[in-house]
C-alpha cells in the first residue's frame, strides 16, 4: 500500500515502463492461472500527473512496438452520450436534478452490459493492442463502478492484459476509491505496485 509521500509519479511510471515492456509481463508469466488483470493504484492528489504520464507511457511503449489501447472511462462515456445526442441535455440537467435521478437517467445510455461492454469489444476488435489501459475510473464514479467493469470485461479477449489505473488504494484484495470509499468487493487482480520483474 503506497502512502502519499512515497508516491513519486516519475519513478512509478519508469517502473511501470520497465514492467510493461518486460518479457515476463508480455508473455503473462507468473500469473498462477489467473486472468491478466492488473491494478496500478495511486493517490488522488497525483491524478493530473498520472493522466499525463499515462499518455507518455502509451507513446513510449508503442515506440518499442508494444501496442496499447487506452480506454479512458470518462471520455468513453462522453463519446457515447454525444453519439446519442444526449451530452448537452445531461450537462444542462446535471445541476437541476437530484443525484439519484441523474444516475437513473445515465443508467440507460451508459448501461454496462448493453452499451459499454459492446463499445469495449468494438475498440478491441479495431486494435492490434497487446494490452488495454483503463483510466478515468474516478471520474465516472458513482454511475460506473470498477467491479461492474471488471466483472463484465472478463468475458472479452482473455489473451489481452488489462491494466487499470486506480485513484485510491489496492491491498491485493479490496479497492478503496479516493482512499475513502470501499465498495466491499474482493478483487483477484495483480497489484502492479508490488509486481516484480
Amino acid at each position: 500500500m503506497l502512502k502519499k509521500q512515497q508516491y513519486k509519479t516519475s519513478i512509478q511510471f519508469e517502473n511501470l515502463y520497465n514492467i510493461l515492456s518486460s518479457h515476463r509481463f508480455l508473455n503473462k508469466e507468473g500469473l498462477g492461472g489467473e486472468l491478466p488483470f492488473f491494478i496500478h493504484s495511486f493517490p488522488i492528489a497525483n491524478l493530473s500527473e498520472v493522466e499525463l504520464n499515462i499518455n507518455s507511457l502509451v507513446k513510449r511503449l508503442q515506440s518499442q512496438g508494444i501496442e496499447i489501447l487506452e480506454i479512458n472511462m470518462y471520455k468513453l462515456c462522453v463519446d457515447i452520450l454525444k453519439k446519442e445526442n444526449l451530452f448537452n441535455q445531461i450537462v444542462d440537467q446535471e445541476t437541476k436534478l437530484p443525484k439519484q435521478r441523474l444516475l437513473r437517467i445515465l443508467s440507460g445510455p451508459l448501461n454496462i452490459e448493453n452499451v459499454l461492454i459492446p463499445e469495449f469489444n468494438t475498440r478491441i476488435k479495431n486494435s492490434s493492442a497487446k494490452a488495454i489501459f483503463i483510466s478515468g475510473i474516478g471520474s465516472v464514479y458513482p454511475f460506473l463502478r470498477l467491479h461492474s467493469i471488471i466483472n463484465n470485461i472478463q468475458v472479452l479477449e482473455k489473451d489481452l492484459s488489462v491494466v487499470m489505473f486506480f485513484p485510491g488504494l489496492y491491498n491485493n484484495k479490496s479497492l478503496t476509491l479516493f482512499n475513502t470509499i470501499n465498495d466491499g468487493n474482493d478483487y483477484r487482480a495483480h497489484n502492479l505496485n508490488d509486481y516484480k520483474i
